[in-house]
Protein backbone atom coordinates (compact mmCIF):
# COMPACT_ATOMS: atom_id res chain seq x y z
CA UNK A 1 0.00 0.00 0.00
CA UNK A 2 1.43 3.35 -1.03
CA UNK A 3 1.38 5.90 1.81
CA UNK A 4 -0.16 9.34 1.34
CA UNK A 5 2.18 12.29 1.81
CA UNK A 6 0.28 15.48 2.63
CA UNK A 7 2.00 18.71 1.59
CA UNK A 8 2.17 20.08 5.13
CA UNK A 9 3.56 17.06 7.04
CA UNK A 10 7.15 15.89 7.17
CA UNK A 11 7.28 12.35 5.77
CA UNK A 12 9.83 9.68 4.91
CA UNK A 13 9.94 6.71 2.57
CA UNK A 14 10.77 3.25 3.79
CA UNK A 15 14.25 2.97 5.26
CA UNK A 16 15.96 0.47 2.96
CA UNK A 17 18.91 -1.64 4.12
CA UNK A 18 20.80 -2.64 0.99
CA UNK A 19 23.74 -4.88 0.21
CA UNK A 20 24.50 -2.95 -2.97
CA UNK A 21 24.04 0.74 -3.72
CA UNK A 22 25.60 2.60 -6.62
CA UNK A 23 25.03 5.55 -8.92
CA UNK A 24 23.77 4.66 -12.40
CA UNK A 25 24.61 6.20 -15.75
CA UNK A 26 22.39 9.12 -16.75
CA UNK A 27 20.79 7.04 -19.52
CA UNK A 28 19.67 4.48 -16.87
CA UNK A 29 18.09 6.91 -14.40
CA UNK A 30 14.74 5.51 -13.26
CA UNK A 31 15.07 2.36 -15.41
CA UNK A 32 15.91 -1.22 -14.55
CA UNK A 33 15.69 -3.46 -11.52
CA UNK A 34 16.21 -1.73 -8.17
CA UNK A 35 16.90 1.68 -9.76
CA UNK A 36 15.38 4.55 -7.80
CA UNK A 37 16.11 7.86 -9.46
CA UNK A 38 19.85 7.93 -10.13
CA UNK A 39 20.79 5.13 -7.74
CA UNK A 40 20.62 1.37 -7.94
CA UNK A 41 19.55 0.17 -4.49
CA UNK A 42 19.43 -3.60 -4.07
CA UNK A 43 17.60 -4.25 -0.79
CA UNK A 44 18.68 -7.05 1.50
CA UNK A 45 15.66 -9.23 2.17
CA UNK A 46 15.43 -10.91 5.59
CA UNK A 47 14.64 -14.55 6.22
CA UNK A 48 11.17 -15.08 7.70
CA UNK A 49 10.99 -13.71 11.23
CA UNK A 50 14.63 -12.61 11.31
CA UNK A 51 16.32 -9.25 10.81
CA UNK A 52 18.30 -8.48 7.68
CA UNK A 53 21.73 -10.10 7.97
CA UNK A 54 25.15 -8.96 6.75
CA UNK A 55 28.61 -10.51 6.98
CA UNK A 56 31.61 -8.61 8.35
CA UNK A 57 33.27 -8.49 4.92
CA UNK A 58 30.28 -6.58 3.50
CA UNK A 59 28.92 -3.06 3.71
CA UNK A 60 25.48 -2.16 4.97
CA UNK A 61 23.93 0.63 2.92
CA UNK A 62 21.08 2.87 4.06
CA UNK A 63 18.71 4.60 1.63
CA UNK A 64 15.72 6.80 2.48
CA UNK A 65 13.90 9.80 1.06
CA UNK A 66 12.55 12.71 3.10
CA UNK A 67 9.53 14.64 1.82
CA UNK A 68 7.98 18.01 2.64
CA UNK A 69 10.85 19.72 4.40
CA UNK A 70 9.85 23.21 5.44
CA UNK A 71 11.42 26.00 3.37
CA UNK A 72 12.46 29.21 5.11
CA UNK A 73 10.61 32.19 3.58
CA UNK A 74 13.68 34.46 3.71
CA UNK A 75 16.41 32.12 2.47
CA UNK A 76 14.15 29.91 0.31
CA UNK A 77 16.05 26.90 1.68
CA UNK A 78 15.22 24.15 4.16
CA UNK A 79 16.92 24.00 7.54
CA UNK A 80 17.12 20.48 8.92
CA UNK A 81 19.50 18.07 10.60
CA UNK A 82 19.79 14.37 9.94
CA UNK A 83 21.16 12.30 12.80
CA UNK A 84 22.38 8.74 12.20
CA UNK A 85 22.81 6.40 15.14
CA UNK A 86 23.64 2.71 15.06
CA UNK A 87 23.21 0.98 18.40
CA UNK A 88 24.33 -2.46 19.52
CA UNK A 89 21.08 -3.89 20.92
CA UNK A 90 22.87 -6.19 23.40
CA UNK A 91 24.98 -3.47 25.05
CA UNK A 92 22.74 -0.48 24.14
CA UNK A 93 25.89 1.40 23.12
CA UNK A 94 26.08 3.54 20.01
CA UNK A 95 28.76 2.38 17.58
CA UNK A 96 28.06 5.18 15.10
CA UNK A 97 26.72 8.65 15.74
CA UNK A 98 26.86 11.26 12.99
CA UNK A 99 24.91 14.44 12.20
CA UNK A 100 24.47 16.10 8.81
CA UNK A 101 22.84 19.44 8.10
CA UNK A 102 20.98 20.61 5.00
CA UNK A 103 23.31 23.64 5.01
CA UNK A 104 26.21 21.26 4.30
CA UNK A 105 24.36 19.22 1.66
CA UNK A 106 24.40 21.72 -1.16
CA UNK A 107 21.34 22.42 -3.29
CA UNK A 108 18.51 20.87 -1.25
CA UNK A 109 14.82 21.58 -1.79
CA UNK A 110 11.79 20.27 0.07
CA UNK A 111 12.82 16.68 -0.76
CA UNK A 112 16.03 14.96 0.26
CA UNK A 113 17.55 11.57 -0.58
CA UNK A 114 19.76 10.06 2.12
CA UNK A 115 22.46 7.57 1.12
CA UNK A 116 24.97 6.21 3.62
CA UNK A 117 27.26 3.21 3.64
CA UNK A 118 29.07 1.50 6.51
CA UNK A 119 31.83 -1.11 6.18
CA UNK A 120 31.27 -3.86 8.73
CA UNK A 121 34.79 -5.31 9.12
CA UNK A 122 35.30 -3.51 12.48
CA UNK A 123 31.76 -4.22 13.73
CA UNK A 124 31.40 -7.08 16.19
CA UNK A 125 28.86 -9.81 15.37
CA UNK A 126 25.48 -9.08 16.92
CA UNK A 127 22.14 -7.35 16.52
CA UNK A 128 22.03 -3.62 15.68
CA UNK A 129 19.47 -0.88 15.15
CA UNK A 130 19.86 2.10 12.84
CA UNK A 131 17.87 5.21 13.69
CA UNK A 132 17.80 8.10 11.24
CA UNK A 133 16.29 11.15 12.94
CA UNK A 134 15.23 13.99 10.65
CA UNK A 135 14.64 17.26 12.53
CA UNK A 136 13.04 19.99 10.40
CA UNK A 137 13.91 23.35 12.01
CA UNK A 138 11.50 25.31 9.80
CA UNK A 139 8.31 23.30 10.30
CA UNK A 140 9.30 22.17 13.82
CA UNK A 141 8.59 18.53 12.91
CA UNK A 142 10.75 15.45 13.30
CA UNK A 143 10.67 11.77 12.38
CA UNK A 144 12.97 8.94 13.44
CA UNK A 145 12.47 5.71 11.48
CA UNK A 146 14.45 2.66 12.57
CA UNK A 147 15.53 -0.67 11.14
CA UNK A 148 17.19 -3.69 12.71
CA UNK A 149 19.97 -5.77 11.19
CA UNK A 150 22.44 -8.40 12.30
CA UNK A 151 26.15 -8.78 11.65
CA UNK A 152 27.58 -12.30 11.40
Amino acid sequence: MVPEFGDDRLAVSSLILADDMEKVATKNVGAGNFVIGGTRVRPRVPDAGKPVSFKRDQRVNFWMQVYNLGVDQQTHKPSATVEYEITNLASHKAIVHAVDSTQEMGNVGDQLTLLKSLPLRAVEPGLYQITIKVDDKVSKQSLAPTATFSVE
